[in-house]
Protein backbone atom coordinates (compact mmCIF):
# COMPACT_ATOMS: atom_id res chain seq x y z
CA UNK A 1 0.00 0.00 0.00
CA UNK A 2 1.35 3.61 -0.88
CA UNK A 3 1.05 6.68 1.34
CA UNK A 4 -1.12 8.70 0.41
CA UNK A 5 0.39 12.35 -1.15
CA UNK A 6 -0.88 15.69 0.20
CA UNK A 7 -3.27 16.09 -2.32
CA UNK A 8 -4.92 12.41 -1.79
CA UNK A 9 -5.27 13.23 1.46
CA UNK A 10 -7.14 16.28 0.92
CA UNK A 11 -9.14 14.41 -1.73
CA UNK A 12 -10.11 11.87 1.37
CA UNK A 13 -10.99 14.32 3.43
CA UNK A 14 -13.02 16.17 0.88
CA UNK A 15 -15.08 13.52 0.40
CA UNK A 16 -15.29 11.77 3.51
CA UNK A 17 -15.51 15.06 5.96
CA UNK A 18 -19.46 14.93 6.17
CA UNK A 19 -19.22 11.37 7.88
CA UNK A 20 -18.15 12.03 10.99
CA UNK A 21 -17.33 7.76 12.30
CA UNK A 22 -15.13 6.61 9.74
CA UNK A 23 -13.40 3.25 10.43
CA UNK A 24 -10.13 1.90 8.65
CA UNK A 25 -10.63 -1.82 7.45
CA UNK A 26 -8.22 -3.99 5.82
CA UNK A 27 -9.97 -6.14 2.73
CA UNK A 28 -8.71 -9.66 3.78
CA UNK A 29 -7.92 -12.16 1.06
CA UNK A 30 -10.47 -14.14 2.62
CA UNK A 31 -13.00 -11.20 0.94
CA UNK A 32 -12.16 -12.10 -2.23
CA UNK A 33 -14.16 -14.14 -4.12
CA UNK A 34 -13.57 -16.26 -7.55
CA UNK A 35 -13.51 -13.55 -9.75
CA UNK A 36 -10.56 -11.64 -8.07
CA UNK A 37 -12.68 -8.88 -6.37
CA UNK A 38 -14.66 -8.44 -2.79
CA UNK A 39 -17.18 -10.44 -2.93
CA UNK A 40 -20.59 -8.57 -2.48
CA UNK A 41 -21.90 -10.30 0.67
CA UNK A 42 -18.83 -8.43 2.28
CA UNK A 43 -20.27 -5.02 1.60
CA UNK A 44 -22.88 -5.53 3.84
CA UNK A 45 -20.54 -7.15 6.67
CA UNK A 46 -18.44 -3.77 6.43
CA UNK A 47 -21.78 -2.14 6.56
CA UNK A 48 -22.57 -3.57 9.90
CA UNK A 49 -18.67 -2.87 11.24
CA UNK A 50 -19.76 0.66 10.53
CA UNK A 51 -22.70 0.39 12.25
CA UNK A 52 -21.52 -0.96 15.09
CA UNK A 53 -18.71 1.57 15.83
CA UNK A 54 -21.20 4.50 15.68
CA UNK A 55 -23.15 2.66 17.99
CA UNK A 56 -20.43 2.90 20.32
CA UNK A 57 -18.56 5.82 19.09
CA UNK A 58 -21.87 8.05 18.95
CA UNK A 59 -22.78 7.02 22.68
CA UNK A 60 -25.71 5.51 21.49
CA UNK A 61 -25.17 1.98 22.20
CA UNK A 62 -24.77 2.87 26.37
CA UNK A 63 -28.36 5.18 26.25
CA UNK A 64 -29.62 1.77 24.47
CA UNK A 65 -28.42 -0.61 27.57
CA UNK A 66 -29.83 1.76 30.04
CA UNK A 67 -32.96 2.31 28.19
CA UNK A 68 -33.10 -1.58 27.65
CA UNK A 69 -33.67 -1.19 24.02
CA UNK A 70 -32.13 -2.63 21.28
CA UNK A 71 -31.76 -1.92 17.75
CA UNK A 72 -32.99 -3.89 14.31
CA UNK A 73 -31.76 -3.14 10.87
CA UNK A 74 -35.62 -3.35 9.12
CA UNK A 75 -33.94 -1.60 5.57
CA UNK A 76 -30.33 -1.67 3.73
CA UNK A 77 -29.26 -1.47 0.35
CA UNK A 78 -25.49 -1.33 -1.30
CA UNK A 79 -24.85 0.35 -4.36
CA UNK A 80 -21.92 -1.09 -6.23
CA UNK A 81 -19.38 1.51 -8.07
CA UNK A 82 -16.30 -0.92 -8.87
CA UNK A 83 -14.79 -4.33 -7.81
CA UNK A 84 -12.42 -3.74 -4.90
CA UNK A 85 -9.44 -5.95 -4.69
CA UNK A 86 -6.74 -7.26 -2.62
CA UNK A 87 -4.82 -5.84 -1.23
CA UNK A 88 -6.37 -2.26 -0.10
CA UNK A 89 -7.54 -0.63 3.13
CA UNK A 90 -11.30 0.86 3.24
CA UNK A 91 -12.95 3.84 5.11
CA UNK A 92 -16.35 3.08 6.51
CA UNK A 93 -17.68 5.98 6.92
CA UNK A 94 -21.28 6.52 8.38
CA UNK A 95 -23.97 9.35 9.24
CA UNK A 96 -26.91 9.80 10.46
CA UNK A 97 -29.20 10.90 7.86
CA UNK A 98 -32.85 11.19 8.91
CA UNK A 99 -34.80 10.55 12.24
CA UNK A 100 -37.93 9.62 12.98
CA UNK A 101 -39.88 8.28 16.57
CA UNK A 102 -38.76 4.87 16.19
CA UNK A 103 -36.07 5.16 14.08
CA UNK A 104 -33.48 6.68 11.90
CA UNK A 105 -31.26 6.05 8.69
CA UNK A 106 -27.88 5.83 8.59
CA UNK A 107 -26.26 6.59 5.35
CA UNK A 108 -23.06 4.58 4.65
CA UNK A 109 -19.76 4.82 2.12
CA UNK A 110 -16.85 2.65 1.71
CA UNK A 111 -13.76 4.45 0.34
CA UNK A 112 -10.81 2.38 -1.14
CA UNK A 113 -7.65 4.03 -0.25
CA UNK A 114 -6.21 2.47 -3.34
CA UNK A 115 -8.05 3.65 -5.85
CA UNK A 116 -8.97 6.88 -3.85
CA UNK A 117 -12.85 6.79 -4.90
CA UNK A 118 -15.98 5.57 -3.09
CA UNK A 119 -16.59 2.06 -3.97
CA UNK A 120 -19.63 1.27 -2.43
CA UNK A 121 -22.60 3.53 -0.81
CA UNK A 122 -25.08 2.16 1.44
CA UNK A 123 -28.24 3.26 3.66
CA UNK A 124 -29.96 1.37 6.01
CA UNK A 125 -33.14 2.29 8.23
CA UNK A 126 -32.26 1.37 12.24
CA UNK A 127 -35.69 0.64 14.28
CA UNK A 128 -35.49 0.87 18.00
CA UNK A 129 -36.86 -2.32 19.36
CA UNK A 130 -37.84 -3.67 22.62
CA UNK A 131 -37.26 -7.08 23.48
CA UNK A 132 -38.83 -7.45 26.33
CA UNK A 133 -42.31 -6.60 24.60
CA UNK A 134 -40.85 -7.90 20.72
CA UNK A 135 -42.15 -5.07 19.21
CA UNK A 136 -41.07 -1.97 17.67
CA UNK A 137 -40.87 1.00 20.66
CA UNK A 138 -40.26 4.96 20.50
CA UNK A 139 -36.69 6.39 20.67
CA UNK A 140 -36.60 7.51 24.55
CA UNK A 141 -36.06 11.66 24.10
CA UNK A 142 -32.03 10.92 25.06
CA UNK A 143 -31.72 9.22 22.33
CA UNK A 144 -33.66 11.23 19.88
CA UNK A 145 -30.97 14.10 21.58
CA UNK A 146 -28.17 12.01 20.40
CA UNK A 147 -29.17 11.51 17.36
CA UNK A 148 -30.25 14.95 16.45
CA UNK A 149 -26.47 16.34 17.72
CA UNK A 150 -25.51 13.53 15.19
CA UNK A 151 -27.62 14.75 12.71
CA UNK A 152 -25.93 18.38 13.04
CA UNK A 153 -22.54 17.17 12.88
CA UNK A 154 -22.70 15.69 9.66
CA UNK A 155 -23.85 19.18 8.05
Amino acid sequence: MNKLTTDQEQALKDQLHHYPHQLKHPVRWGDIDMLGHVNNTNYFRYCEEGRVHFFTDSEIRGVAGQEKLGFVVAYIDCKFKFPVTYPDNLIIATKVEKISDDRFTLSQIIYSENHQKIAAKSESIIVSFSHERQSKINLPSRALTLLANELARAG
